[in-house]
């Protein structure tokens, strides 16, 4: 048989083997021929044999000899002959079709599919062979990258990519940051969405590292709009200054950033560069995050109430009022939020007329949820799936408008639905609650409570004037959440991308090679660790009081930092159980030490050939010794009545004499215990008590 490489005939033999059971190994194996034979070390071994090498004449790998009996057993855990490459190209399909598809499954799968046992490496390192196939190498995403940016300036022009990299001293550069906002996005939110946007940065999960900053704007269906994204190595004030500056070229036309709202997370240097890059635009805090910090310093419910109603609190006043609750229960808590600047968390000192109240950046995080598994792959195949998300939603969201006959947008008629079921019963609440009375404008569109210009929606109050006058509350919503707003956010499109291999060549570029990898000390963390918060309400919440952080008081001297246990003040009433001391393995025995020199104490070994026999007292009852040595031992067997000789020092039992300190003597064993509860006893025979006859009382 010919074959155009080794490697060709490896695979036929892999497919061989594991189609019959044939535990095949490589005898000789290079660049020039090949031996193969069966059941390595095993006695006798198996007559099969191939011998193939390169022809003399030709480019051809042939088979020169074969001996194709087999005496073997078929055999289910084959060694080399089944390489991780030939599982991963089994795979292929599979892993495509399901990317997180578990190690366990595809290992199950093997052995269903194939009849073979394969361990759990071989199929991590199949499963990272299979995506390599599909996704490519890493090294060719950054390779490529200089390719890709030009893809999207031709595919859709007027695209801004930029790509910034680190000069090396071997003449190389190394990925820093890439940047990336298309044209249609971009003239969408410029169109039809209110100029609010919600920074955000999360991590990259996958085998490409770093952090994936983000832009999401809001359409007229409160849904998200993403404008740009930006991979970045590491995430400090540079880089944010980078990508700011990179998305306010194409979005703010003063260059200013008048007329303009960001929604921040207080990231690491972002409030100092939208102070420096943005000085007139409004910057808000998400509360949420503010709140997440608060226990570090302020530990207590009864902080949450009072400060959830100074951030949704519309007007001065009830800001005030919440605050001032705050104030009585900590003065530095109170100063902690002022500190914090309420003019970017609470909705009392927010901009209107931007048509959004929101003081938490949900958008972001909803659309890092919706990306999650694009965070997990490659450089390019995750700014790949990301562009076909927007692309896709792009298209989706047009169709779902031109489907709908409303004058606005679903959402906000739900929210003037709910309204409008709360107006009939406003005035007998307006009297219970402290005669609160605001002045509404219809012509100039606002109200006292200042809910109308800040969301762009007419509040309760505004409603009720509104039916008053029998008037549509629809006719009073801002143009942003009209249907036509709507259309024109959808109303571009991003253009599809050509292969790989048609993307044009920047020969002019250096190569890009991938960053230098930091190795953080620990297990690599994947998952983001939740505060408190998040985990009650997703349930994940500990059934017992955490006592971490709990300083711990002394109940004698009342003093914090120790317990009575380690208390220097405590008298020897006061001692508590002793802690058992760790066993050891040395034996020790009582010894005994002069009464009149306590200074001289001598250790008085047991002799070992005698360790089972103990010397019975044949006097009377009253004269017999209590304090036996406990490790000495007396056979059950042995009449107690015989006396048995023993060759040992002599000792007086009178004297309790120390042990040696650092050895503990060894447990007895329940076999001890009950030699030393056997007792002489005497039994009436008559005539009263008598010494003569003893008897022993057998507890087996």
């Amino acid at each position: 048989m010919r074959f155009s490489s080794p490697a060709e005939l490896k695979s036929s033999l892999s497919n061989y083997a594991v189609a019959h059971g044939y535990d095949l190994y490589y005898e000789k194996n290079d660049k020039d021929k090949l031996l193969v034979k069966c059941c390595k070390g095993k006695r006798p071994q198996c007559p099969f044999r191939l011998w193939a090498s390169w022809m003399k004449d030709e480019q051809t790998f042939q088979i020169k000899s074969l001996r194709e009996d087999h005496s073997c057993s078929r055999a289910f855990k084959l060694g080399s002959i089944v390489t991780y490459k030939w599982i991963g190209k089994q795979f292929v399909t599979d892993i495509m079709e399901s990317p997180k598809m578990s190690l366990r499954k595809m290992k199950a799968m093997a052995s269903k599919l194939f009849n073979i046992n394969v361990s759990v490496g071989q199929c991590r390192n199949a499963k990272r062979f299979a995506l390599c196939e599909t996704e490519g190498d890493l090294k060719d995403h950054y390779y490529k990258l200089w390719d890709y940016g030009a893809e999207i300036k031709r595919a859709n022009p007027g695209s801004h990519v930029e790509v910034y990299v680190q000069p090396q001293n071997n003449f190389t550069v190394v990925f820093e940051r890439f940047y990336v906002s298309f044209k249609g996005v971009v003239d969408g939110w410029l169109d039809g969405c209110r100029k609010v946007i919600g920074i955000d940065e999360c991590f990259l999960k996958g085998i490409c590292k770093g952090e994936l900053f983000s832009a999401v704007g809001r359409d007229g269906n409160n849904n998200i709009y993403p404008i740009a994204c930006a991979v970045v190595n590491v995430e400090n004030k540079n880089t944010w200054k980078w990508f700011l500056e990179n998305l306010m070229e194409y979005i703010d036309e003063g260059g200013n950033g008048n007329g303009i709202t960001l929604m921040l997370d207080g990231h690491k240097g972002i409030m100092e560069v939208v102070k420096e890059r943005c000085p007139e635009v409004e910057h808000r805090l998400c509360a949420r995050h503010i709140l997440a910090n608060f226990p570090k310093k302020f530990k207590g419910e009864c902080y949450i109430k009072p400060f959830w109603r100074a951030v949704k609190a519309t007007t001065i006043p009830n800001f005030e009022l919440a605050m001032e609750e705050i104030k009585s229960f900590d003065v530095g808590a109170y100063g902690y939020l002022i500190k914090r600047d309420p003019n970017c968390w609470s909705r009392a000192f927010f901009k209107v007329g931007m048509g959004c109240d929101a003081m938490e950046n949900g958008v972001s995080e909803s659309f890092n949820a919706a990306i999650e598994e694009a965070r997990k792959k490659p450089l390019i195949t995750m700014l790949e799936d990301i562009r076909v998300f927007v692309m896709e939603r792009l298209y989706m969201q047009k169709g779902k408008g031109l489907g709908k006959d409303l004058a606005i947008c679903p959402t906000i008629r739900s929210k003037l639905g709910k309204l409008k079921k709360l107006r009939s019963g406003y005035k007998q609440f307006e009297v219970v609650q402290c005669n609160e009375r605001y002045g509404v404008d219809l012509e100039k569109r606002e109200c006292g409570c200042r809910c109308w210009r800040l969301t762009g929606i007419p509040c309760v109050h505004a409603i009720c004037a509104i039916s008053s006058l029998n008037l549509d509350p629809e006719e009073f919503v801002a143009e942003w959440f009209t249907k036509s707003a709507f259309l024109r956010a959808y109303e571009y499109t991003i253009h599809p991308l050509n292969d790989s291999t048609l993307w044009p060549h920047m020969l002019d570029f250096h190569q890009i090679l991938p960053p230098i990898r930091r190795r953080l000390p620990g297990r690599p963390c994947i998952k983001r660790k939740r505060d408190q918060a998040e985990n009650e309400l997703s349930g994940n919440t500990r059934h017992a009081i955490s006592r971490a952080g709990v300083q711990h008081r002394c109940t004698i001297c009342n003093e914090t930092g120790h317990n009575k246990a380690t208390c220097t003040m405590r008298g020897p009433s006061e001692a508590g159980p002793s802690k058992a001391r760790k066993k050891s393995n040395a034996r020790s025995c009582p010894s005994q030490a002069d009464p009149v020199n306590q200074e001289n104490v001598n250790e008085v070994p047991v002799n070992q050939d005698h360790v089972n026999e103990v010397h019975v007292h044949e006097g009377p009852v009253n004269e017999v010794p209590i304090n036996q040595d406990p490790m000495i031992q007396v056979p059950i067997n042995q009449d107690p009545v015989i006396p048995i000789p023993v060759n040992q020092v002599p000792v007086n039992l009178g004297v309790r004499v120390p042990r040696r300190l650092g050895v503990r003597a060894r447990k007895p064993s329940e076999r001890i215990n009950k030699i030393q509860i056997r007792k002489q006893v005497f039994r009436k025979n008559g005539k009263g008590l008598t010494e003569d006859n003893p008897i022993t009382l057998d507890l087996d």
